[in-house]
């Protein structure tokens, strides 16, 4: 999934390249004032990583999809061993299902950092989410996991949660569930995958509870926390809820999937 903390790391890195003007001091005492240019290699990466950022703007910040595949191909093209070009690249062509682009992207990225724990957690959930297979994507939720410089562990584990319970392992999930609460109380993402995981289990009830905790904690619904609402909602007979949770999605999500969904009263996943 996109993290938005791989955007702030790239933004520093854009931040850095602005600074430098694209120069470098050579020298001591007097000569302290005097600059180099940056080779041409160095120019490369640097531009690289400015497309990289770009390429994430648009992606994630404007929904730009076609400036995005441009900004991040342009990276590549000038900085092929840049692994978080690669990775963007992958999760770029990931959300726009073009799989085996995506597919050599994760590849290529982890050819070039393979303990790299964002781009093994990446390309776990891409194992898991888009070709379902369970097993393999807990390798590499396993090797992002045996990092033990890795900021946000608790991603992971929530990932390796979703996981267990859509292979069918509701134990293994709920201890996955409660390790990624205990890294971080303030993860509250866990609620609500949590919730979906009871839903899809048949626990409406308990969903219902996890869902309510959720949403006390968020400031506003998204599409897809508004859906979730209208299936439980729905399934516990709650007609007036499932219609208030519907109401907000044609206000404020009037073209989105999840609207479209409720339009044909499915409400399996």
């Amino acid at each position: 999934m996109i993290n938005r903390k791989t955007l702030a790391r790239l933004g520093m890195l854009l931040g850095s390249i602005l600074v430098l003007n694209a120069c470098v001091t050579e020298g001591t005492g007097a000569n302290l004032t005097q600059f180099k240019g940056l080779s041409k290699k160095e120019r490369q990466e640097e531009h690289a990583k400015f497309r990289t950022q770009q390429a994430m703007a648009y992606f994630i910040e404007m929904r730009d999809y076609r400036q995005a595949v441009a900004s991040i191909e342009d990276a590549i093209k000038s900085d092929a061993d840049y692994d978080m070009a690669w990775l963007v690249r992958a999760q770029i062509y990931q959300a726009l299902k073009t799989y085996d682009k995506a597919e050599e992207s994760f590849r290529r990225a982890l050819s070039i950092s393979p303990d790299s724990s964002e781009i093994n957690n990446n390309y776990g959930w891409y194992l898991c989410a888009i070709k379902q297979n369970y097993d393999q994507a807990n390798q590499y939720f396993d090797r992002a996991l045996a990092d033990p410089t890795y900021p946000t562990p608790e991603k992971t584990y929530l990932n390796k949660a979703i996981c267990s319970a859509k292979s069918g392992q509701t134990q293994m999930a709920d201890s996955y569930f409660e390790r990624a609460l205990t890294m971080n109380p303030e993860f509250i993402f866990v609620y609500k995958e949590r919730a979906r995981a009871k839903f899809n289990n048949g626990n409406i009830n308990t969903a219902d509870e996890l869902f309510r905790v959720y949403q006390s904690k968020v400031e506003r619904l998204m599409a897809d926390d508004l859906l979730l609402g209208w299936r439980i909602a729905k399934a516990q007979g709650k007609e007036q809820d499932a219609y208030e949770y519907e109401a907000q999605l044609r206000e404020s999500f009037p073209y989105s999937d999840e609207l479209k969904t409720i339009s044909k009263g499915g409400q399996n996943e």
